[in-house]
């Protein structure tokens, strides 16, 4: 037997084995689009992919409208996949296939630590297309420049109300969310992960067209940077039809302007378009082979032929569910409640086997306790009655020498202990300069700090005096210095005044 297949094999009975003890709870991929119902599911030997129509009405637009039938079509789906029987709740990560999803990357310094999680979220408070407080938002990691020192992260939002709803149906018909996503997550996944033939240190643009429409994304160096998504109700015509000149129009608006995006970002061409289609593939590729100067391909998975692209969504999902919950660093538009009820899940369902299995592992450890009692006892015995057991003097002195050094190894060990873990303050000026900003009602619109010697902040408010206020409030702290206020950079529009300035902060 070959090393690989020992592998697989050993791979697939410490899952089970970790499934039955509930130390790994398998987690399945769903796609919720307007149409259908699809979920990708990997049983530790292969994908099995199943799903169910939905009745016309019951979810428009990404959101529910029959919510007794939508919640009836997931129990239905649940049952055919895992059995009407099944026990506990099934773990998924869930799609939003029918809805735009609000996304966009900004750059930061390079930056570590707590200072890196503050003006993360205040960036992601001011790009926010809504009011923070009806969205919920994520980020991840998509890149780290450091030729430039800086750091590139997606944000992505959505209403409340509308994963609310979705995910309480969920929970209803047996589902448990782990982690929700945009349709354009869990499609760059598939092409990272699977796509046959990618070069992922280069640059792309993936065109889907599925049953909900048709969407563009610019992937580089394999993560997801932006989205263009074209529904098929923004094609049709008033007969509900898309016509072959309708769609033509689609792709070459929509190309044409994600191309510009592109262009207007970054200075690495892009490489080639990847086609991934249910229909109308064919004719997609040759629209823009005729009108731009770009090669084009189908995506092929690695996984084989035998999965069509209407379940690369699902099955993008179902790749995340693979990775362990403690190394997933992908954004998820979940509110805190619902990572909660996973872990209370997961405990749940420990305590439920391991009530069964404690009498059980206790009465081998009693077992076990008394034959290495009688283990020992049988060697003291022996040892006693051997005169070769006394220790010589200079066996004696040795031992002493060797005890002496174990002590001074053990010393220098918690030496460096202590060196490791000593911890060193973290500036605090981003929320400072927060509190400063609120209390004279300055809006901060940006902030820009290549470092901090040299920092630059844009802000509005309603008249000149507060910009004046929160000059001198900066200059009364010991913690900012160089400030500069030019008269050029306040300027006055319908009642709100917007200002830009300089300063430095003084390093902790």
């Amino acid at each position: 037997m070959n090393f690989s297949k020992f592998k697989t094999i050993f791979n697939y009975y410490w899952a089970k084995l970790l499934a039955a003890l509930r130390v790994r709870t398998p987690i399945g991929g769903i796609e919720i689009s307007d149409a259908v119902l699809r979920i990708a599911y990997f049983d530790d030997k292969s994908w099995k992919l199943d799903g169910v129509r939905l009745e016309p009405g019951v979810m428009e637009s990404g959101k529910v409208r029959d919510y007794a039938k939508f919640v009836e079509a997931l129990k239905n789906l649940r049952s055919k996949v895992f059995g009407e029987n099944a026990q506990g709740r099934t773990n998924i990560v869930a799609s939003l296939s029918s809805i735009s999803i609000y996304s966009q990357v900004f750059s930061l310094p390079i930056i570590e630590g707590e200072n890196l999680e503050k003006a993360i979220m205040l960036n992601v408070q001011m790009v926010s297309p809504v009011d923070v407080s009806q969205a919920y938002s994520g980020w991840q990691m998509v890149g780290r420049d450091q030729d430039a020192l800086r750091l590139e992260i997606l944000s992505a939002f959505i209403e409340k109300s509308t994963v609310d709803e979705i995910n309480r149906a969920l929970f209803e018909a047996g589902f448990l969310v782990v982690a929700m996503e945009s349709r354009a997550l869990a499609l760059s996944r598939i092409f990272r992960q699977e796509g046959e033939g990618m070069d992922i240190s280069r640059s792309y643009v993936m065109v889907s067209i599925d049953g909900s429409g048709v969407d563009f994304l610019i992937i580089r160096r394999g993560q997801l940077y932006f989205e263009y998504f074209n529904p098929w109700r923004d094609i049709m015509d008033e007969q509900g039809r898309v016509s072959m000149d309708a769609y033509r129009a689609a792709i070459l608006r929509s190309l044409h302007q994600v191309l510009n995006f592109y262009g207007q970002h970054w200075q690495d061409p892009v490489s080639e378009v990847v086609i991934s289609a249910t229909s109308l593939g064919d004719e997609a590729a040759a629209i823009i082979t005729e009108n731009f100067l770009l090669p084009t391909r189908r995506l092929r998975l690695k996984l084989g032929d035998e999965i069509y692209p209407d379940w690369y969504i699902a099955l993008g999902c179902g790749l995340r569910g693979v990775v362990p919950r403690s190394e997933d660093r992908e954004l998820s538009l979940l509110g805190i409640g619902a990572g909660e009820e996973f872990r209370r899940e997961q405990f749940i369902n420990f305590l439920r086997l391991w009530r069964l299995a404690m009498p059980v592992a206790l009465g081998i450890l009693a077992i076990m306790f008394f034959l290495a009692d009688l283990f020992v006892i049988q060697t003291k015995h022996s040892f006693e009655s051997q005169s070769l057991f006394a220790l010589s003097a200079e066996q004696a002195k040795e031992n002493d020498t060797l005890r002496a050094d174990a002590e001074t190894f053990n010393k220098s060990i918690a030496m460096i202990r202590s060196v490791q873990t000593t911890d060193f303050p973290k500036s605090t000026f981003i929320e400072k300069l927060n509190t400063i900003a609120a209390k004279n009602s300055i809006s901060i619109t940006s902030l820009d700090f290549p470092s901090l010697d040299q920092l630059s902040l844009r802000g509005e408010t309603n008249s000149e005096e507060r910009v004046v206020a929160f000059k001198n409030a900066l200059e009364a702290d010991t913690q900012f210095k160089s400030i500069n206020l030019p008269l050029t950079g306040i300027t006055s529009d319908g009642g709100i005044v917007a200002f830009s300035m300089s300063f430095g902060v003084v390093s902790e």
